[in-house]
């Protein structure tokens, strides 16, 4: 695998969003299913014995109750939501998965589930992962997903070739960028929408230990800097989101509040990830796969 070819923005063609945007956002809510008995994304890490029940508890709470809070807040807002969603999930909460077709929110695929990324697999193995989580989720939405984040961001030498070839459009795995770009391949190419580990909960308040306060600030604060440079270069910010952080009590006032202040600022585009690749490739003309290719 290489890495993306390397172009500075000063380099760039300028980048015109819909309607004159001058900043694209999308939020990316990850749905994630973590295997019971063994570790996962942690609120207290010394609590590691086992079974370990309190961490588990902790992130189970997203699933069981912050989740239902964010359908409502997504909804009373009029925000579009990209969905990065286990496949597991498909089979395991279809209650969730019914809430997000009612609510309209895309599904971008997350791998099977969020207990183990796909570094250190098999080329064999990861297909077969690969297949079976967008079989999962096809079959629980009626709709095989056009995207692609991976658990973790854990990725193998093969995987964006993999996902290319299972049919994926777009990925979200890159972090590198304002911009989206296509990310050449062997066999093709992909549309890496730019995600965030920076405006992330899980790294706002979670690592930094943010209070709820803070976490607003924090991405009111990336977004109005966004804002500015899109004056003359449009830009793209994803705000990631897990049910389990800012679907608690605590937060949930200030998730609304940066999210309002985004929603209240003119020439910003609120979308989804396939949003940005439709958009994408009736900008750039490019094609992503050989099916679209042949059925212009």
């Amino acid at each position: 695998m290489q890495p993306p070819f390397f172009q500075s923005m000063t380099q760039r063609s300028v980048l015109k969003l819909p309607n004159n945007a001058r900043v694209a956002v999308w939020v990316v809510m990850n749905i994630e299913h973590f295997t019971f008995g063994k570790q996962g994304t942690a609120i207290q890490p010394d609590l590691n014995s086992y079974p370990e029940i309190a961490n588990y508890g902790w992130r189970d709470y997203g699933n069981r109750v912050g989740i239902w809070r964010l359908f409502d807040l997504f909804a009373e807002l009029e925000i579009p939501v990209t969905a990065a969603v286990n496949g597991e999930i498909g089979t395991l909460s279809p209650e969730i998965i019914a809430a997000m077709q009612q609510h309209h929110w895309e599904v971008m695929a997350h791998g099977l589930n969020n207990s183990k990324g796909h570094s250190g697999m098999d080329r064999e193995a990861e297909i077969e992962i690969i297949d079976k989580t967008l079989s999962l989720l096809e079959e629980a939405t009626g709709k095989t997903p056009k995207g692609w984040l991976t658990p973790g961001l854990s990725v193998t030498e093969s995987t964006f070739e993999l996902l290319y070839s299972a049919g994926i459009v777009y990925t979200a795995d890159w972090v590198n960028d304002d911009q989206p770009y296509w990310y050449d391949l062997p066999n093709g190419r992909l549309l890496a929408i730019p995600y965030s580990l920076e405006t992330n909960d899980i790294t706002l308040c979670l690592n930094n230990r943010f209070s709820g306060a803070e976490f607003a600030q924090a991405i009111e604060d990336q977004f109005d800097q966004l804002w500015l440079d899109g004056e003359s270069q449009g830009r793209v910010m994803t705000i990631s989101l897990h049910p389990f952080i800012v679907g608690q009590p605590l937060r949930f006032k200030y998730l609304k509040q940066c999210l309002l202040h985004i929603k209240n600022q003119p020439n910003t585009w609120l979308t989804t990830g396939e949003g940005i690749y439709e958009w994408m490739t009736e900008t750039t003309g490019v094609k992503t796969t050989q099916y679209e290719e042949d059925n212009e």
